[in-house]
């Protein structure tokens, strides 16, 4: 309990650092004596990025938890295996039948091919039984360059080879009002999420398990591997690419809470926020006063993470 009121403090201080940093200065001062700018400037741009930054990390980060629990492994997430590239390859066939087409329509395309993807994932995983779980993502992340070879194929076929390279880069900076909205769709299957959590848990223990305790394990799947596409394609479609949150995030919460995913939820839900929120800022002041894409910075710093994770697993099974 402890541990997550520090969460929660971090939680809010880094949500208020979130709405003060940038180029243009925000001051408590200026707030208080009701400086018009500065007040148009946090509605119309420093609480829509900070509202997508949570509702981005809270989303990456149950994802992330919901496979990796229905798939009984800790080193799978939607943008390891080939979830996020499948969206991505969506939105490429999407603009080739239609063009220029709303946003709305593209979230569609976007969370149809997530769903394939995702599917398709769990269908070779069990095909193929793996003896080290660090084998997972390495099939993941073969089966997601597979996916983007294809969307490479499809944007040199047609021309498209620009629009490819410029979708998905992750970042928070455009996130004003108007260009963020379509985020509070994923707040209804997190929810959800949140709900089927312990089913989740059951189902990651095997098929023949779940049906004894009267866990319909092909209805659960089906409604993981939903909730997984949808936040995936949303997020993608509104903010980008954002690496390594939903790997990383529940495995550190794991470190300190153990595996009761029913339990742990809300805490890597807090530490996904706290994780992309600091992320964030630290994109925003690093080369101040210009701006790093926060993927980048996520890239790396989850990157380092990953390996410690794999370093940690591959000693304790010694």
């Amino acid at each position: 309990m402890k541990r997550r009121w520090i969460l929660i403090i971090l939680f809010i201080g880094l949500s208020l650092v979130s709405l003060m940093v940038g180029v243009s200065n925000v001051t408590i001062k200026g707030l208080i004596s009701l400086d018009k700018a500065m007040w148009f400037l946090i509605g119309a741009s420093r609480l829509p990025r900070t509202i997508t930054i949570i509702l981005t990390a809270i989303g990456l980060s149950i994802s992330g938890l919901i496979l990796q629990t229905i798939t009984n492994n800790k080193f799978v997430s939607p943008d390891v295996v080939g979830v996020t590239d499948s969206a991505k390859l969506g939105l490429i066939i999407g603009i080739l039948m239609f063009g220029s087409f709303s946003i709305q329509f593209r979230l569609f395309f976007a969370f149809m091919f997530a769903v394939i993807g995702s599917i398709g994932f769990i269908f070779i995983l069990r095909r193929i039984k793996f003896k080290n779980d660090v084998y997972v993502p390495l099939v993941g992340l073969m089966f997601g360059a597979v996916i983007q070879a294809v969307v490479t194929f499809i944007a040199y076929q047609f021309n498209l080879t620009q629009v490819a390279d410029t979708i998905g880069i992750g970042s928070f900076t455009t996130k004003i009002q108007g260009q963020y909205e379509l985020l509070y769709v994923i707040v209804i299957p997190i929810v959800i999420g949140f709900i089927y959590m312990v089913q989740f848990n059951i189902i990651g223990l095997g098929e023949d398990f779940s049906k004894n305790l009267g866990i319909n394990y092909k209805k659960v799947m089906a409604i993981g591997l939903v909730i997984v596409s949808l936040i995936t394609a949303a997020i993608f479609v509104v903010v980008g690419n954002i690496p390594f949150v939903g790997l990383v995030v529940p495995n550190l919460v794991s470190l300190y809470y153990g595996d009761n995913t029913k339990k742990t939820s809300f805490d890597v839900a807090l530490f996904g926020s706290v994780f992309v929120l600091a992320s964030d800022i630290l994109s925003r002041v690093i080369i101040y006063p210009y701006e790093m894409p926060v993927s980048v910075t996520m890239g790396i710093t989850g990157s380092i993470i990953f390996l410690f994770l794999i370093y940690r697993r591959s000693r304790y099974a010694k």
